[in-house]
């Protein structure tokens, strides 16, 4: 290690970052990220809630705690399925998992070579296995959707998306790519901007369907960008392919990778649209600036890991760490990265007007 640097968010030297030109930044976000935007709402100010916001400020934020904490049922899933078929291994366990949801995906055109009578057989081996646990769970992401949660958030930071694209254009950056592994749409509804709608592009884009978005590359090749990295309750996989859901409807087939931490980067190769953010990732890695890991902890993200020291292990980059705890990113990343590491505390970030305060003194 050549000398790490910690440095606290409330002292930095806000003129020595400025001198830092940047081009490309990368944007690492977990679930930290909704941590704090829980804390915002916790800590808004009664008498400044707009009268168009519907539920208690208390009923908002549990709302969003809630969708955070969504995640851990996969592990309970998991653990459930291996208690119950001891002798499987973990890999086997995964193989299996994935060959079934490629089977129910690919149902529709089995229904054209098989009787109704095979079908209704085949579904009954399968219909109390994972597959129905990870559609309720992505039920659950619907449903915090439909209770107003994600428009109460955006009437609480109507301002955020404006704010944050007008941060990147201050400081004339090329590209600001971000890339989060939640599986909510928390953050995609903050990036948003009236009258102009989101303010990033995600690689989806109208296919003539009143319910699906299909992918393109020429979509995502824009300098902002968001990518869900390990998939969202509005993938959907449709013969093979994933698409996003155009509407926020049941999604009878999503794509959301739970698994084993080790096996991630595998299960994300097989899907068209993963694997090719995580291309999108490595090349960003290779050619930025700079990488904000935020509120992501990494323990659980040896892929990506592995992907800054191959490619991003160099001192023409900077990374920046940012969490209530940031040494304990710095711990998971310093094997990976020889340079310096800049720890930046979040806790001072109590509201919006904070966070840009601080963050535009980041990148």
């Amino acid at each position: 290690m050549i000398g790490s640097k910690t440095l606290l968010l409330e002292g930095l030297d806000i003129d020595k970052l400025s001198e830092i030109k940047n081009m490309k930044t990368v944007m690492i976000v977990g679930n930290g990220f909704n941590y704090m935007i829980e804390s915002w709402i916790r800590n808004y100010p009664d008498e400044n809630i707009p009268p168009s916001v519907t539920e208690s400020k208390d009923k908002i934020a549990s709302r969003v705690n809630e969708i955070t904490q969504l995640w851990k049922k996969f592990n309970e899933i998991f653990k459930e399925i291996k208690a119950k078929n001891p002798g499987i291994g973990d890999e086997e366990l995964i193989r299996i998992i994935y060959s079934i949801i490629d089977l129910f995906s690919s149902l529709p055109g089995l229904e054209k070579v098989m009787t109704s009578d095979q079908l209704a057989s085949l579904k009954s081996l399968f219909e109390n296995f994972l597959l129905d646990k990870i559609k309720e769970i992505a039920l659950e992401f619907k449903n915090h959707h439909d209770n107003t949660g994600y428009k109460n958030i955006k009437r609480l930071f109507p301002e955020f998306g404006n704010h944050f694209s007008q941060m990147i254009t201050n400081h004339k950056l090329d590209d600001f790519h971000i890339f989060t592994t939640n599986y909510d749409g928390i953050l995609d509804t903050l990036l948003t901007d009236n009258p102009h709608g989101f303010i990033f592009k995600d690689g989806f884009g109208s296919m003539g369907s009143d319910e699906l978005l299909d992918f393109c590359d020429y979509n995502i090749e824009f300098d902002k960008i968001i990518c869900h990295l390990h998939g969202s309750y509005r993938y959907k996989r449709h013969y093979g392919t994933t698409y996003k859901l155009k509407h926020n409807v049941v999604n009878t087939d999503p794509i959301m990778i739970f698994n084993n931490p080790d096996m991630k980067e595998r299960i994300i190769r097989r899907d068209c649209v993963l694997n090719r953010y995580l291309d999108l990732l490595k090349e960003d890695i290779s050619t930025a600036n700079k990488i904000i890991i935020f509120g992501n902890s990494m323990v659980n993200e040896p892929h990506i890991k592995q992907m800054i020291n191959k490619y991003g292990d160099r001192k023409e980059i900077s990374i920046y760490v940012c969490s209530p705890n940031p040494v304990q990113i710095k711990t998971e990343i310093e094997p990976y990265f020889q340079y310096d590491i800049v720890e930046v505390n979040t806790t001072g970030m109590t509201n919006m007007n904070e966070f840009f305060m601080k963050f535009d003194a980041i990148i």
